[in-house]
This record gives structure tokens, sequence and C-alpha cells, in this order.
């Protein structure tokens, strides 16, 4: 991971520049405003960029992923085995108390699967995440087995981001899951929840207790974080501007550099696994043949100057550029095939050989996010330099996911977190391993060899597995990774702010401190 800090003086306006430079590091209080309407603390009910921090904040998994050293490390459980294909075995620590003082057991960590996994269980959010787990077992006071369907290699991944462990006692015996977690739900994490209000916003206070984090989740020396809610970003800006808010998080790069010019304020930028990618109907969903010719598609990628988009998202800050839809340290991650070169000259060729010389209209669709838009547009410019009359379409969510199901994406250029960790898996379902609703390659054989990637235990035969599907989606001229996805945040001198995490956030809980 990359993860560069960047300070800047001068004035950035008359409101910044009157405004008091003190933060609330006199206090012990780190204020973060959260941008969606609140629901709780619990990424299963809620599983929204804030959800994600929060959770980490108060709760824990069983075992995390040192992203620094790319290695997974013992949480609430002390070590672990990969019994057979299908079954993992956790030793589980037998010196951790939930924040009301009661001890952790392997009831919890059962109670909790049991409740993800139950069919009558209906308001989890993406609940197929847990669809491996065939069923967990007690062995000891201490020891469980999560036993799967089949084999999983990416089990280990989803317990290590996406299972935080619930309290048998508390959770577990509260009849409504919702209401517990919108009122004062307990973990066993470095921050403890004292007040979560639906208006006037969260706070958590830090736990004393919390030793067993290691060096993958050391704590925080921030004694308390309050999260008003501020759903508009233009009242976001102006309450760090009047430092009623500590931290910004994601503010467009210019914002954020002409903040950073107050006294007082700096701007820290980081990289996770999230990328910027492009990719093509070559299926011939929309009815646009010359999509169909891999000559065309070919022009389309040469025409992408990745070096401009990377200074015009980033303005010179140092990123690694993504290579293929994967980061070679993520588990089944392989290629050999690069992204073709910026070409301009060789690309008209092409369009003129597929008898395109004139070019063709072609829509960009993208979502709403500012660096989403920016790269769309950098890349329509590029593409009406080589005679292709290409407009972008923003799109809300709701209204892509119709379009994509459609098939009316003609070209779409736009985010994607990586999974989100490290392991291929989500990228997998998310682009490679995806049913004929979703399909605008046509390539049976790599949508086959991906599915192949999320069942193949042995991590060298899976790389190789991965390696054909991202193999052939370069050769073919499928998808291409255009840019990464830069982590903004703009804060107060007060505090060290290291973005770059693999989650939603981009921000670990620990990743914040006071100097």
């Amino acid at each position: 991971m990359i993860r560069t800090i960047f300070m800047c003086a001068g004035a950035i306006a008359l409101a910044c520049s009157h405004a008091p430079a003190q933060a609330q590091k006199a206090k012990d209080t780190l204020r973060l405003s959260v941008d969606a309407p609140i629901q709780g603390i619990s990424y299963y009910l809620d599983p929204k960029p804030e959800t994600v921090f929060q959770s980490e904040a108060v709760m824990d998994n069983l075992i995390i992923f040192n992203e620094k050293d790319f290695k997974f490390e013992p949480l609430l459980a002390k070590s672990w085995t990969q019994v057979n294909d299908t079954t993992l075995e956790f030793q589980l620590r037998d010196d951790i108390r939930w924040h009301d003082g009661q001890p952790f057991t392997a009831d919890d960590v059962v109670s909790t699967l049991n409740w993800i996994i139950d069919p009558k269980t209906t308001t989890i959010r993406f609940k197929g995440n847990w669809d491996f787990i065939e069923k967990i077992e007690k062995i000891g006071p201490h020891t469980v087995r999560v036993i799967s369907k089949e084999p999983t290699p990416y089990a280990l991944t989803r317990l290590a981001y996406l299972t935080t462990i619930e309290a048998a006692h508390a959770h577990g015996k509260a009849e409504d899951k919702v209401v517990y977690a919108a009122t004062k739900p307990i973990g066993t994490g470095m921050y403890k929840v004292i007040d979560i209000d639906r208006n006037k916003g969260i706070t958590l206070e830090k736990n004393a207790d919390f030793k067993h984090g290691g060096t993958a989740k050391a704590p925080s020396n921030i004694g308390r974080i309050y999260m008003p809610f501020i759903p508009d970003s233009g009242t976001r800006i102006a309450q760090f501007l009047v430092r009623n808010i500590d931290m910004l998080r994601n503010p467009s790069l210019s914002n954020a550099e002409d903040m950073a010019k107050a006294p007082g304020v700096e701007l820290s930028m980081g990289q996770g696994v999230g990328y910027i990618y492009m990719a093509i109907d070559a299926k011939g969903r929309t009815g646009v043949k010359p999509l169909q010719d891999i000559r065309v598609r070919k022009a389309l990628m040469m025409a992408i100057n990745r070096k401009d988009i990377l200074e015009g998202l980033t303005h010179g800050h140092p990123m690694r550029q993504p290579e293929a839809l994967c980061w070679k340290f993520q588990a089944g991650c392989d290629y050999s095939i690069l992204p073709l070169p910026f070409d301009p000259a060789g690309a008209k060729k092409l369009l003129a050989e597929a008898g395109y010389a004139d070019g063709f209209p072609l829509e960009i669709t993208t979502f709403t996010n500012e660096t989403h838009k920016t790269a769309a547009n950098m890349v329509a410019n590029q593409l009406n330099q080589i005679g292709i009359k290409a407009s972008v379409q923003p799109t809300e969510t709701g209204a892509y996911r119709k379009k994509q199901a459609d098939g009316k994406i003609q070209v779409i250029v736009t985010g994607w977190p990586g999974g989100g960790n490290a392991d291929v898996q989500g990228t997998m379902e998310f682009i490679y391993a995806v049913p004929e609703s979703r399909d605008y390659s046509g390539d049976k054989e790599m949508i086959a060899n991906a599915f192949k990637t999320l069942s193949i235990m042995d991590p060298e035969e899976r790389k190789a597995a991965g390696r054909k599907v991202f193999d052939r989606s370069a050769e073919m001229a499928y998808f291409t990774p255009v840019a990464p996805t830069p982590a903004i945040v703009v804060h107060t001198s007060e505090l060290s702010v290291t973005p770059g995490a693999f989650s939603a956030y981009l921000i670990n809980p620990q990743d914040i401190r006071w100097k």
C-alpha cells in the first residue's frame, strides 16, 4: 500500500482563514461526520462505509488481515487450523471480555454465525456473503469449527473482513436485532458505544481493556469519537471550515487542496485496493455493432492515456497504477498480459481497418461520484481525439442496475473497490463469474474459469486459474484498468490520518490518531 501525506499552506477563504485552528484534541474528542442516515452499528444490517468503520471500532472478528504485512493474524481467535478443504477450526482467546464485563466464549461465535445462516434471518443485507457456511460447531468452551458447504478458498477472508462477532447474552437474546444495533450494542473492540441518536449522531469511547489487537489493530490514542449526521456535502465542508468537525473524507481533490491551504489543515492521500476500470459490451447486448469487433475494442483502450488520467485524479501524488482488475498481493490474482499502451495513431489505424475511420456515437455510463465522473469524462475526451463521438451518462446505483439488467450499457467507466479485501473473490463474482443477466463479454470459457477460482483450495492452482481469467480479459479487450482510486482526507493538523485501508471506508479506526 502506498500512503503519503501532503501539507499545504495559505488561506482558502475568509471563513476558513478566520476559523479557529484548534481541533478537539484538548477535549480528546475526534469529530467525524456521518454522510448517510444512522441505522445503528451493524455491518450485517446496514453495510455502508461509515457502518464498516463503526463496526471495526466497536466489534472484533475472529481473525484480522494485516494490510501492511499481507497476512492473516489472530484477533478473537488465537490460532486456527484448516482441518480439511471444508473445515476451519479456531482456538479462541480466553482472556477477552465484552464491554459489559461478560467473558467472551465459543457460545458467542456459535450464536453469531447461526443467526447469520438461519433461513429465518431476513434482515441481513448481502446475506449471500455467508452462503458458503454449512454449520458452526462448538468443540469446547474456547474451540469452534466453521464448516463450509464446499471447498471455499476465501473463507478466511470473509471471516476476517465481514464477520464481526456479537455477544450471545445481548445480541443473541435481543428479539429485534435492528433495535439492538440502533440502541447500545456491545462489542469487544477498541471503542465502546456511549450513545446512538438518529438525529444527533453516534458517540464512542475508548475501551481501556482492549489489548488483543496486535500490530494489525493497535488501539488509537483518541479517547472519544463523535460522529454527527451531516448528509449534505456542502454543509460538511462548511462545518469543517469552521472546525465543528475535525476530518472530511473524500471531498473532491480540488476542494481538498484548496482547504489544505488554510492554517492548521492538512491533506492526506492513500491507496487501497480500489480502481477505476472500463468494460465494453463485446457481446453486443446494446446493439452497438462496432463493439463486437476486437479491433474496435482495442482501439478504445489504446486511446486511453492512463498517465494523464492518473495526473488528473491525483495531481501528481504518487499512486500505483493497476495493471489488471486485481492486485498481485490479492489471493487468486495473477496475470501476464498488461494493458494496451497509449497509442492514438495505432487506435485510429485499427478503427479504419474495422471500417470505422469516421468513428461512431458511444455512450459511456458512470456513477455520480466525482472521481468516477472525472475519469469517465477524461476517457470520453481521449476517445473523441480518435474520432469516437463519446458522451458520458452519470447514473445513480438503482438506475445503473436496471440499465445493466436491460442490456443497455455500451461502455462503463467507473470505480470498483477491488472487492474491499485481499482476495479476488469479490471481483470475480462482481465482474467475471456473472450470470447471463450481467454478462457483457459472452466469453463462456473466461466465465467458467472465473467460477473455478471460487472453489480451488490450492493457492498456486487458484492463482493459475485466475491468470487465465485476467489474461483472457486483457487479450480480448473486454475490460481494462484505467487508474487507481485515491483515498482523500482533509483534517486538522492535530491529527495523523493514514488512508488507504482495503475496506469501503478506506480508513481503519486505528489509523486515525492524535499527533
